[in-house]
């Protein structure tokens, strides 16, 4: 399996119309994710407003089994709501506001995270393809700073149910999408 950075295969000769054949074959449940993908991506790399990776199995072909999408966002957490487990990693990295009684520290956003359904891909489970997510975020935040990544996901019980078997905690912050869907934020120590 081969984790590629979509701006790395963009400053190939062709790479963008390399891309535009792989992104072809991804079919995803999530319509928003997809989109993204097929959309949305290649612009948001060339901007460098978010890094998107592409996860791949090359034999004879190229078979796009997921990627994800990582950007650098601030997350703000209710002092209330954090376990004293919690409140003890993030004392180590970050103050309280007393005005406001939350902690805003910088954090990876895990922006998209999706799986390829087409039935011409090979299968890549959720479990795995967000350890190869939680490893990327790991090295990344290793060269600069932080301890956190988090995400942005519909309140569907399958939905919290992975996330928190991988380690993310739901909290108490409701976001709105673009489209208006209510959207939760689920946050992971890395």
């Amino acid at each position: 399996m081969e984790t590629t950075l979509l701006s790395d295969m963009l400053k190939k000769k062709d790479g963008e119309i390399q891309f535009n054949g792989l992104s072809d074959t991804f079919v995803c449940r999530n319509e928003d994710v997809e989109n993204f993908l097929k959309n949305k991506a290649v612009q948001s790399s060339k901007l460098y407003t978010s890094a998107t990776y592409l996860v791949s199995e090359v034999t004879d072909r190229i078979d796009l089994l997921g990627y994800f999408t990582l950007a650098t966002k601030m997350l703000t957490l209710n002092h209330d709501n954090l376990s004293s487990k919690q409140l003890k990693v993030i004392k180590r990295f970050v103050s309280l506001d007393a005005d406001t009684n939350t902690y805003r520290l910088p954090a990876v956003l895990l922006a998209q995270f999706g799986r390829n359904f087409s039935e011409r891909s090979k299968s890549l489970s959720g479990n795995a393809l967000m350890k190869i997510v939680l490893e990327r975020t790991e090295k990344a935040v290793s060269l600069t700073s932080g301890k956190v990544v988090f995400l942005e996901c519909e309140p569907k019980r399958k939905l919290l149910d992975f996330y928190q078997s991988c380690g993310f905690f739901l909290t108490d912050n409701a976001v709105l999408s673009k489209s208006s869907r209510r959207l939760v934020q689920m946050f992971c120590f890395i």
